[in-house]
């Protein structure tokens, strides 16, 4: 097996983990992981047949998924952090 396989699945992991804007992972997530996930790997796989055969959507879909999912908890985790955050500076404004 060819290692380069798992470039594409790692690339699109890495833009939707680290260089995505938070609007759109909000959209991103509002589906769930395994579909984004398959979609994204069937989409790969269909692009990269070509070039380097048809292992790499099953490759993506092993990179993606686990990747998206923790992707996800992180991502609700920060909102979660964020909003109670935002709750706190809102109630001691108020107060002041």
């Amino acid at each position: 097996m060819n290692p380069i396989i798992f470039i594409p699945g790692a690339s699109i992991l890495m833009l939707t983990a680290l260089e995505l804007p938070k609007e759109a992972k909000k959209v991103l997530f509002k589906a769930p992981v395994w579909l984004t996930s398959s979609v994204l790997s069937l989409l790969v796989g269909w692009v990269g047949r070509g070039v380097l055969g048809p292992m790499t959507g099953f490759m993506t879909e092993i990179l993606l998924f686990p990747g998206l999912y923790l992707t996800k908890k992180h991502y609700v985790w920060s909102e979660k952090k964020n909003q109670k955050k935002r709750r706190k500076e809102n109630g001691l404004r108020l107060h002041h």
